[in-house]
């Protein structure tokens, strides 16, 4: 008898585990926004401290001589073509920083 009433105590404990499992594996989970820059719409933030931070779209950015712009990062059908600044001129720009855009190296 004592043998019966061990299991069951065990199968008790382990049907018990197994719900609190199945709680925790069904909670929802908070999903990570897409990484600013990768929606056409998006304005990004510049690193704390960055005067042009200051601009809040493009055109303002664009007026300063001291900024440059942030490419979209998203897809594209056709890739993003930049100016010397960083604006785009086939796809949107998505912020503004006071960062020169890195220029590639001519093979």
């Amino acid at each position: 008898m004592k043998s019966a009433v061990a299991v069951a105590s065990v199968a008790s404990a382990l049907l018990g585990l197994v719900l609190a499992g199945l709680a925790v594996a069904s909670a929802p989970v908070a999903a990570q926004p897409p990484p600013c820059g990768e929606n056409p719409r998006d304005w990004c933030p510049a690193a704390p401290g960055d005067p042009c931070g200051r601009h809040r779209n493009a055109a303002a950015c664009r007026a300063d001589p001291a900024c440059y712009g942030m490419p979209y990062r998203g897809e594209s059908v056709v890739a993003c073509i930049l100016d010397e600044r960083g604006f785009g001129t086939n796809c949107p720009t998505v912020g503004c920083t006071s960062t020169p855009p890195l220029r590639k190296q001519a093979k």
